[in-house]
């Protein structure tokens, strides 16, 4: 570790630190091949477009165009959140 990087990290106090630890983990997470601790599911249309920054309506139709990583549970939709974010940087709702 750089002398800056120590110093740094030593003048951040208890929530700065704790900030910075959530920004951080979902990154090194993915560069290590890890799943996120926070990773779980969203259940139903609302929360799965609040999540994507979508309409509800558009949540469905990808759903019935079979465009977006959810599954169903019964009547519900649910899905996991690293499903999403890997659909999101691989161009999300991109025309195929």
């Amino acid at each position: 570790m750089t002398t800056l990087t120590a110093a740094l990290l030593d003048s951040l106090s208890g929530g700065d630190l704790d900030r910075l630890a959530e920004l951080l983990a979902p990154r090194l997470a993915d560069r290590l091949g890890q799943t996120p601790a926070d990773d779980g599911w969203l259940r139903g249309a609302d929360q799965i477009a609040a999540y994507v920054a979508a309409p509800r309506s558009r949540i469905y139709a990808l759903t019935s165009a079979g465009r977006i990583p959810v599954e169903h549970d019964g009547s519900a939709l649910v899905a996991r959140r690293s499903d999403l974010d890997t659909w999101l940087r691989n161009g999300g709702s991109r025309r195929p």
